[in-house]
């Protein structure tokens, strides 16, 4: 090639270079400046952490984004639900660590990842667990609320432990026909699964994600004590799925048949189904068993610390059911007050973590990633923005008491909902604490069902008061919450009594019924 024509190349590939940069230079700019505004180099919180993402969201709106960490939070509902369900495929992923990985949390429904197995899983839950399914559970969730009033009632002391214990063994009864108490081991192993998987979450385990190599290594290798906790999880979690199966299965010819064991029969020969099955209720056990204990015990919580509301709760009862039985489902729509007190609850205590590392529940936790580029009210949200937080808690509670929605938000008002204009009986989908879009709560029907049947009947049948020391004397409650994983009254005395011999008598006569 002659030399004036290798200058001539050489100096349009510069130039072209030169107008490139030029050209791409400002709108990269542009396109950093898009993002949603937020603070610049914050320290994220780890407790109480909604304090200070709604204080985030006074300076710098419904959209808060922190571009150091690649988080981006959300100060309001409507954003959420603009974001998690108009726009729900691009934020239905999950984030999948190596240490997750390794705990087997890919078969996790809830914690697996956006894909057709996902899909496929969903489907078989929302299949069982859709409104119209959920009458099925009826019968289990009447005898083990009857239960929780006889335990109640005769042990009132370990009130904390009988709502565990309801909240447990109505799964187990539910989907797999097993009577199964607070002391059984397989109730004791789910409960150090649920421990082991919050702390393969929570806890930092650097060695693995930035080598991830190491899975191959032994535990005694310097780095590698992850090891022994994956392995630990991994173990557990096949356990919780493989126990109650296994039993459900064998319990056939003597006890009957339930819902995992039908499923089971129609798609036997077919693992790729047996497996969803048994993710379908092991994931059902995982996100009931401390979200409605966390909701009754906040309930119970209230009450007492709000007897006018416990009053006029217990006044409708009387006069619409009257006292001889026991509230049920189909007697919801009558008991407008005391669906304004489940509301109310669930506004103020949505059952969820508090912050942003300590971040886990089954329903709708872990973070939402975003699958690609989004652009929303002009901002640009990165693909792959790891920690968008759809995080109820954060949403809800900053959502849930604002002043400029709710007068006196931290107040216990039953009567916000009891005469708002569309009253209390709204669709599910406006109980915020279940989620939203892909990721919303499959099994909420079920779970709704089971904590305004559980407040209804302690109301119908018991009275809920401060306890007294040996002078006469109020014990005070402070009142306060678990800071880490589902969000609970921490443990506190109180007196349960029956509302008076008739109530005891009515209580009692559910375990003859049984």
């Amino acid at each position: 090639m002659a030399p004036a024509s290798s200058l001539f190349l050489t100096l349009y590939g510069i130039a072209a270079f030169a107008v490139a940069l030029l050209y791409f230079r400002p709108r990269r700019q542009s396109f950093v400046e898009s993002f949603p505004p937020g603070p610049k180099s914050p320290t994220m919180p780890t407790l109480d952490s909604w304090v200070q993402y709604q204080q985030w969201g006074r300076e710098h709106g419904d959209l808060v984004y922190i571009r150091k960490h690649n988080t981006l939070i959300i100060n309001h509902a409507h954003v959420a639900i603009d974001l998690l369900e108009k726009h729900a495929r691009i934020y239905s992923d999950r984030a999948m660590t190596e240490m997750m990985k390794l705990c087997g949390f890919n078969n996790i429904l809830s914690l697996e990842q956006y894909s057709d197995k996902w899909r496929g899983n969903r489907k078989l839950f929302q299949q069982n667990f859709r409104q119209s399914a959920s009458r099925r559970f009826y019968p289990a969730q009447y005898r083990k609320i009857s239960q929780y009033l006889r335990d109640l009632t005769v042990a009132p002391e370990e009130f904390m432990q009988h709502t565990m214990s309801l909240s447990q063994s109505l799964i187990y009864s539910s989907l797999y026909g097993l009577d199964i108490g607070f002391d059984d081991p397989l109730s004791k192993k789910a409960i150090e699964a649920v421990a082991l998987i919050g702390r393969a979450i929570l806890e930092p385990f650097p060695a693995i994600e930035l080598f991830p190599w190491l899975r191959f290594m032994p535990s005694w290798f310097p780095g590698c004590g992850f090891q022994q906790i994956a392995n630990k999880c991994a173990q557990y979690c096949r356990e919780v799925d493989n126990i109650p199966f296994d039993k459900a299965i064998s319990n056939l010819a003597s006890a009957g048949t339930s819902l995992i064991a039908e499923l089971a029969l129609e798609n036997e020969g077919k693992p790729v189904e047996i497996k969803k099955i048994k993710a379908m209720g092991t994931v059902s056990f995982l996100a009931a068993s401390d979200t409605t204990m966390a909701s009754i015990s906040s309930f119970l919580l209230a009450m007492i610390q709000n007897p006018d509301v416990q009053s006029k709760a217990q006044a409708e009862i009387d006069h619409v059911i009257g006292r001889d039985r026991l509230p049920t489902l189909e007697d919801r729509r009558s008991l407008p007050y005391v669906e304004s007190v489940y509301r109310e609850v669930m506004r103020m205590h949505p059952p969820l973590p508090l912050s942003s590392r300590y971040f886990l529940t089954f329903c709708i936790g872990h973070f939402h990633v975003s699958i690609e580029d989004d652009f929303y009210r002009g901002y640009h949200i990165p693909k792959g923005c790891k920690n968008f937080w759809p995080s109820v808690w954060s949403i809800f509670r900053a959502m849930g008491r604002d002043p400029n929605v709710y007068s006196e938000p931290d107040k216990f008002m039953p009567e916000r909902f009891l005469d708002s204009p569309n009253g209390p009986f709204t669709s599910i989908n406006d109980i915020h604490a279940f989620g939203f879009g892909r990721r919303v709560c499959v099994g909420r029907y079920m779970a709704d069902n089971t904590v305004w049947l559980a407040i209804a009947s302690v109301l119908a049948t018991l009275d809920l008061h401060n306890a007294k020391d040996n002078e006469g004397n109020e014990i005070d409650i402070p009142g306060e919450y678990t800071e880490i994983f589902f969000r609970h009254p921490k443990p506190y005395q109180s007196s349960i009594t029956p509302r008076d011999l008739q109530a005891r008598d009515l209580i009692l006569a559910t375990g003859m019924v049984d």
